[in-house]
């Protein structure tokens, strides 16, 4: 069995370290393809946002990579561990999200949807670690799906030419940085051996800040993706809280 956790260890630890390349390597292209093809990249207060953000996120995930994460870099490196920082994973991997939340011109939709696949398939690794010695083993997955949900529920930043277009980018930058440390939080008590996240101001503040930016660009564009996972995100929190309510009273 300690065998056993030791691999699991080690392959959720390679997870967020090829979530890491996959996506530095997709926002690197994006950047480099856009100032080869001359695009401003400052040309106005959208773009000089999601730029500023996208090099904010480089620097800031690979200082806090260097100063916080030595210990699973050099586990890469071996076949088995015990001790792996993964909450400081878990923040250097929110610290990233961030730039993955903006569009910036020549983005790879595809690569960054890998990306994030890899990082679910380590947060389903974990999940399935916890599984074996929870006694809310429903709650668990309910959790997972819930934290998977909400997740996809983050709105990438695009731009708007509805009226009140500068109130709507600001908007949803805000939504965005938000629901990135949201979602950080959340994974960061899933490490830390956490089966319930059913947390509600978690939700309360998710929906409402979707909600405006959904309103605020319905004449212009519904967006159906974040409309679709914020509704399964609700509906897997009202699943979850009930389970868990149910939990503390037996």
């Amino acid at each position: 069995m300690e065998n056993k956790n030791k691999l699991f260890n080690y392959l959720i630890n390679l997870s967020f370290f090829l979530y890491f390349i996959t996506l530095i390597v997709e926002r690197s292209i994006s950047v480099i393809l856009s100032l080869v093809n001359h695009v401003n990249i400052y040309g106005d207060g959208f773009d000089g946002y999601t730029y500023t953000l996208v090099f904010i996120s480089f620097i800031g995930w690979l200082a806090y990579l260097i100063v916080r994460c030595k210990d699973a870099i050099k586990a890469l490196f071996k076949s088995n561990s015990d001790d792996v920082p993964f909450v400081d994973l878990c923040i250097a991997s929110g610290i990233l999200l961030l730039s993955g939340m903006v569009h910036t011109e020549y983005t790879i939709a595809i690569t960054q949807f890998i990306a994030y696949g890899i990082l679910i398939v380590g947060i389903l690794l974990k999940v399935i670690m916890i599984n074996k010695t929870t006694k809310n083993k429903p709650l668990l997955w309910l959790s997972f799906i819930y934290l998977v949900c909400l997740s996809m529920a983050i709105p990438v930043m695009y731009r708007s030419f509805i009226e009140l277009h500068v109130l709507f980018h600001i908007t949803e930058a805000i939504t965005s940085l938000l629901m990135v440390a949201i979602f950080t939080y959340l994974l960061i008590l899933l490490f830390k051996d956490k089966d319930n996240l059913f947390i509600l101001w978690s939700i309360i503040v998710s929906v409402v800040l979707d909600a405006i930016l959904i309103i605020m660009r319905w004449n212009e564009e519904i967006n159906w993706f974040v409309l679709i996972f914020i509704s399964l995100s609700l509906i897997m929190f009202i699943i979850g809280y009930i389970v868990s309510m149910k939990k503390k009273k037996n």
